[in-house]
């Protein structure tokens, strides 16, 4: 009766370990996309971005705060230094110091990173393993456009690390829901949808002098390519949508914000950074702010569009004493 259990304990031992076995072989191809850096290393990326806002204001009363329209065109090369890999829990994070080392595209880049590089443009932070950002320090000396340009490119280059923790496979598809905290309006989000498209060859690109980028000559790499489509959901009541700011100057806001974005970013299945990305989106804001008694409204309309395109740049040539 013992031996008969002694088998019986270990046909079942063989099961599950088989199962386990089946269960790490199916895991090969899903990967995870968090950067693989090492300290002092250095990147550069060229980011352009436009758009165009047109704003129109209805108002009895004068509205210092009126939402500007106008339109951004902004070239700028961004260096990125790796100062640190910090665990944070057990898990990767990565200490990153960027630098913008050119406001034109179109304008030559010293091949030595210490020449170009503004001191007075750094901006330090810690990207952590689930893509957030903490320990920002220095934005606020960046202009308006410098701003808009970094928030960009940071969005992307942490798009691997804000995958799902456990890797992704092709055809994966995954859901999740961002605050919009900036808007005159409270209960509103950005509903994502992302999907692991297909692997494509990428490569890092060089700038050319007439702005544009052209192919390396490098090897060319295999990139996972993600689709990620986002759109505006509004969970407040549109007569009575004040955020809490609003609500301490005894103001009511009432209206309705739409928008929907399209990205898509090729991610190097090799180092998991960033290789390049595009973003095309649009929005809309219809919004009432009032005195809660209703008095002195101002109604604004907001519509904007913009195209954003972020590129990995290769590695200058080396210097030669």
């Amino acid at each position: 009766m013992n031996k008969f259990l002694r088998t019986l304990a270990f046909c079942v031992l063989l099961v599950l370990l088989l199962a386990a076995s089946r269960g790490f072989a199916q895991n090969p191809d899903r990967v995870n996309l968090f950067p693989k850096l090492d300290i002092g290393q250095t990147l550069r990326y060229q980011i352009g971005y436009r758009s165009k806002t047109n704003t129109a204001t209805i108002s009895s009363v004068i509205a210092p705060m009126a939402p500007a329209g106008g339109q951004t065109d902004a070239q700028m090369i961004l260096q990125v230094e790796v100062a640190d890999l910090p665990l944070d829990g057990g898990k990767p994070a990565v200490r990153l110091r960027t630098r913008i080392i050119s406001q034109d595209a179109a304008a030559p880049v010293s091949a030595d990173p210490q020449k170009s590089a503004a001191p007075e443009k750094e901006v330090e932070f810690v990207l952590h393993h689930d893509g957030q950002v903490t320990d920002l320090n220095g934005l606020d000396k960046l202009s308006v456009d410098e701003k808009t340009v970094w928030r960009e490119w940071i969005a992307r280059f942490g798009g691997g690390a804000a995958l799902p923790e456990k890797g992704v496979k092709l055809g994966d598809k995954w859901k999740s829901e961002e605050p919009i905290t900036t808007a005159q309006l409270s209960g509103l989000f950005w509903e994502k949808e992302s999907v692991y498209v297909n692997d494509s060859p990428c490569a890092a690109r060089v700038a050319s002098p007439q702005s544009e980028t052209v192919a390396d000559d490098q090897p060319q790499e295999t990139c996972a390519v993600i689709l990620t489509t986002s759109t505006i959901k509004q969970k407040s009541n549109p007569k009575d949508a004040t955020p809490e700011d609003y609500k301490l100057h005894d103001l009511r806001n009432m209206g309705v914000a739409k928008g929907a974005n399209e990205i898509i970013t090729y991610i190097s299945l090799k180092t998991g950074l960033v290789v390049r990305a595009t973003e095309d989106a649009s929005q809309s804001l219809n919004v009432i702010v009032a005195k809660t008694d209703g008095s002195n409204r101002v109604h604004y309309i907001i519509d904007a569009e913009s195209h954003a395109q972020t590129v990995l740049l290769a590695e200058p040539p080396a210097i030669h004493p």
